[in-house]
């Protein structure tokens, strides 16, 4: 997902001010991984540029290849479910009595 998008899903989430802290401290551990592993990402592809161009990299082309591709499909889970997050978080809600129907 283009995380500009994915940024603005976010601060329309922690813009709510009803936002419970477990809620709140489960969108920043999510936030927080998804840009982990995209920060990896963008290392391990200049390492992998660099290694490919001849210079001195001390890692296998190979192996960073692998690493990359495990990184970039990883990205895409976690960019999902922290999507799904967003989405649950901002959901109206509604009450809901004993047979489960909102009021």
């Amino acid at each position: 997902m283009n995380p500009h998008l994915l940024e603005e899903r976010v601060a329309t989430v922690t813009d709510g001010g009803d936002l419970a802290d477990t809620a709140r401290a489960r969108l920043a551990a999510h936030k927080t991984t998804a840009d982990s592993c995209r920060h990896r990402t963008a290392e391990r592809r200049a390492e992998l540029e660099r290694v490919l161009a001849g210079g001195e990299g001390g890692r296998d082309a190979l192996d960073l290849m692998l690493e990359l591709d495990a990184l970039e499909r990883v990205q895409e889970r976690i960019d999902h479910r922290l999507s799904e997050l967003c989405d649950s978080l901002s959901e109206p809600r509604a009450p809901r009595y004993g047979d489960a129907q909102p009021l």
